[in-house]
């Protein structure tokens, strides 16, 4: 009996023991994350969001299989908020602190090598070891957060798994000055072929966009610095923003070109765009339209973020990174107040600018909502980044806007272009460009004042014979048809021999033919042919036919501008002018069409034998009485054809 006792006794004891001991090990059983197909990492990756355990204010060595976690917690996430005793949440609300997270993952290929960055992974500080091998240290995490050391770099931890297809990592992490600590990103996992391949594409990617960005910064600054347009830099700043948080965030090239910088330095520079981007998205919005900030200026709305971004320079990254949360709520209450301004806008008048504006706003809206989000460890549509996808639509949107800004000041500028190019032809109505040219000037707005040229021409005076009593016969419409009927026959034509009409003197004109008196000659008889059609004209209207003498000289004029400062007019002076109104007064006397002073006759002579031609002209020498000569005794020669005859 006593022995039947003492059996039963030492069985229950064993079943006791038995059953603690299996106890025990469940307590100590690892979280586990198993990979439903392993396939997928050999050409893509798998983000790993999973339970693990976590010990706080200790680094658990992998091998530790004896110490309990303080709780099971998702990763990625923030030790901030975990279930944790009232005396450590106190300290990890805040943020420092230090723990280990430890999980399983299986299913994968046996001894196959894996890969996943780490940039970002953890704050600040951390070291991970795959199974007891350590993998990967980033800074000087410690067990004392205050003597951590933070440090970051864009690199990878590599690991192989065991024979049955699984590893056990652990993540030992410590924050000594961010407002955040634990595990911060998200583990995206890859065979090591893979990655090497994915890494590839991501580079060429990040690098398209980044160059196109940087290009377009450029290109928006120099638009500045050439044409002083306030859009431009805006512009040009609120790309370099993006920019900025590219490289030193999402895809951070600045950190693997450049290791040695602090990550505390980078900290800031992420922080930056945060600030600026709102504040340089009203700014440029404005200098587009301004009606759209017509009740509250974007200077205002900028000037916080602006403001702000002083002290998250200027403070230790302890004190600045804090600052980012404000800053946060100010990014999204600029955007709805963007919103609501846009909205009244185009309610009022809506135009493609602010059309496209809000677009990006809103797409913008969506990235920064994403990051959030992400910051905030809340999963979103299938785990995408929708902040790098949301900074190339941003960017599209305003490229195609600087196009069609660009368009339609380049058609304005046609359009003004097309109004000069009318005036000048309006100003050449008046003032010749041929005389322009006299004076070695572009356009008229290089004359000024009392500028004059010496130059050698011939002259030609023409005026109408008879022309009083002839007017006095007719209505003044009448008259004035008959003038310009005139001179719509004539004008061409000295224009068609190079010739500068120099003034109108009511029935009368004076041309300067500069260096040609072959010209001067040629045109005067085709305007006598001109005469015979023009008299038919006139018949035919009842107006009584007129006829016109012509007088041409050779020698000096000098040409200028005179009057004053707010009525100015080209002048031609000279005595060799007052000759050729003689000359042309003598037909009335001689009753010839055309009458040339013998300067004009050797000076064409002399250009058609410069020219290899034989000058030669239908005319008679008609007079040599120095007291009656209309050039200071020089002879007169009467110049005719066929058709014009020799009689006025």
């Amino acid at each position: 009996m006593k022995k039947s006792i003492f059996l039963a006794t030492v069985l229950l004891l064993g079943l006791s023991c038995f059953k603690l001991s299996a106890q025990e090990a469940n307590t100590n059983e690892i979280t586990t994350y198993e990979i439903e197909d392993p396939a997928i990492l050999s050409d893509s990756f798998i983000r790993i969001r999973t339970n693990c355990d976590f010990f706080w204010g200790k680094f658990v060595l992998p091998y530790d299989k004896t110490t309990k976690p303080d709780a099971i917690v998702a990763i990625p996430s923030n030790w901030n908020h975990y279930p944790l005793s009232e005396e450590i949440r106190e300290i990890s609300k805040h943020g420092p602190g230090s723990g280990t997270y430890r999980f399983r993952i299986t299913n994968l290929y046996p001894n196959t090598k894996y890969t996943f960055p780490i940039y970002k992974l953890a704050y600040t500080a951390f070291k991970i070891y795959a199974d007891s091998k350590l993998i990967y240290v980033s800074g000087s995490p410690a067990e004392k957060w205050e003597n951590s050391k933070s440090e970051q770099f864009y690199e990878v931890a590599n690991f192989t798994s065991d024979k049955n297809g699984e590893v056990i990592l652990t993540f030992c992490v410590s924050t000594e000055y961010y407002r955040k600590g634990g595990f911060r990103g998200i583990i995206s996992l890859y065979e090591e072929d893979s990655y090497k391949r994915n890494l590839t594409k991501s580079i060429c990617r990040y690098s398209i966009f980044s160059g196109m960005m940087l290009i377009i910064s450029v290109y928006c600054l120099l638009i500045f610095l050439l044409k002083r347009q306030k859009t431009s830099l805006y512009l040009s700043l609120l790309v370099l923003s993006i920019l900025t948080r590219e490289v030193f965030s999402t895809f951070p090239y600045i950190k693997a070109l450049l290791p040695w910088i602090p990550f505390s330095l980078m900290l800031k520079f992420e922080f930056m765009p945060i600030f600026l981007i709102p504040a340089f998205f009203n700014l440029y919005i404005e200098s587009i339209n301004k009606d759209v900030f017509k009740w509250i200026p974007a200077k205002i709305i900028a000037a916080p973020g602006l403001i702000l971004l002083i002290p998250n320079f200027a403070c230790p990254i302890g004190i600045a990174n804090r600052i980012v949360p404000v800053m946060q709520v100010y990014m999204f209450v600029v955007i709805s107040l963007d919103i609501v301004l846009f909205i009244i806008s185009m309610i009022k008048k809506r135009t493609f600018e602010i059309t496209l504006a809000i677009i990006s706003l809103l797409i913008i809206a969506i990235g920064a909502t994403s990051d959030l989000l992400f910051i905030e460890n809340i999963p979103t549509l299938r785990g995408m980044d929708f902040l790098t996808p949301s900074f190339v639509l941003f960017d599209l949107c305003h490229i195609i806007m600087l196009a069609y800004i660009q368009n339609r000041n380049y058609e304005k500028v046609i359009e003004l272009n097309n109004s000069l190019i009318e005036t000048n032809k309006a100003y050449y109505r008046f003032v010749p460009q041929e005389f322009l040219e006299l004076l070695s000037k572009k356009d008229i707005t290089e004359i000024t004042l009392g500028e004059y040229k010496i130059s050698k021409a011939a002259i030609l005076s023409a005026d109408i014979r008879n022309f009083t009593s002839t007017s006095e016969k007719l209505q003044p419409v009448q008259v004035f048809d008959m003038l310009n009927t005139y001179l719509h026959k004539v004008a061409p034509l000295i224009r068609k021999y190079n010739g500068i009409i120099e003034k109108f003197l009511g029935d009368g004109i004076i041309a300067i033919f500069p260096d040609s008196s072959e010209a001067a000659l040629n045109c005067a008889i085709e305007m006598q042919e001109q005469m015979i059609e023009l008299r038919y004209e006139l018949e035919q209207k009842g107006i009584p036919p007129i006829k016109i003498g012509i007088g041409v000289h050779y020698g000096n004029i000098i040409i200028g501008t005179g009057g004053n400062s707010d009525r100015m007019t080209e002048i031609s002076l000279s005595d060799d002018i007052d000759i050729a109104v003689k000359t042309e007064s003598q037909t009335k006397v001689y009753h010839h069409p055309i009458l040339a002073t013998y300067q004009a006759i050797r000076r064409a002579a002399n250009e058609a034998r410069l020219n290899g031609e034989k000058f030669a002209f239908c005319g008679e020498k008609i007079l040599n009485n120095t007291s009656t000569s209309a050039n200071a005794g020089g002879p007169l020669f009467s110049i005719y054809n066929q058709k014009i005859g020799n009689v006025l």
